[in-house]
């Protein structure tokens, strides 16, 4: 255990704003850095593996881990839940890691209530076009008009976050977001350091 306790990033956006692949990069070049694994309904992709990118759970253990109130926060998604758990947040945040968590727009507003100086950065698409694009290369291309409309819902919330960036050039994107989180280490940091 250490004395340094750790901060948490929120980090949201649509399907297919590259969010995922943002986080990605930043835990394998930022050390300090873990994700908070999240627990998920969904069918596991075959890039994905379980307990790294989340806990794939049936339907009555999601209901258990409600009902047992181990979760932060969780919310359904185009037909499937998720949830943080808090204890990921808090074992993280304790060991003096900091802990991002790759979320929902609800589940970000309900994070930041029980987390008020956890940092939300938004990744947003250069446009709707462009995410259509990405989507239909990534073959989610089932309910692509229902996706699209809680794009738009979603990209109304951006303002909302402490920080919008738009991922419309990758490592500029992983830059910016290197960024933020490196000047939120330096506000906590003792002078001198």
């Amino acid at each position: 255990m250490t004395d340094k306790k750790g901060l948490i990033f929120i980090i949201s956006g649509p399907s297919g704003a590259g969010k995922t692949t943002v986080i990605r990069r930043l835990l394998l070049e930022m050390p300090g850095l873990r994700q908070c694994i999240t627990y998920t309904t969904r069918a596991q992709r075959p890039e994905e593996r379980d307990g790294i990118d989340h806990y794939f759970v049936d339907e009555p253990a999601f209901t258990h881990l409600i009902e047992d109130n181990r979760l932060a926060e969780w919310a359904e998604i185009n037909g499937y839940r998720y949830g943080t758990p808090r204890a990921g947040i808090d074992a993280l945040t304790t060991a003096g890691k900091n802990a991002v968590i790759d979320i929902d727009i609800q589940g970000a507003a309900a994070i930041k209530a029980i987390y008020p100086e956890a940092v939300s950065i938004f990744i947003k698409p250069p446009s709707i076009d462009v995410l259509r694009e990405r989507l239909g290369m990534r073959g989610e291309t089932d309910r692509l008009d229902e996706r699209l409309q809680r794009v738009t819902l979603e990209m109304q919330q951006a303002p909302r976050y402490d920080y919008v960036v738009v991922n419309d050039m990758l490592e500029r994107a992983i830059d910016a977001v290197k960024a933020i989180i490196g000047k939120a280490e330096a506000s906590v940091r003792p002078p001198g350091r």
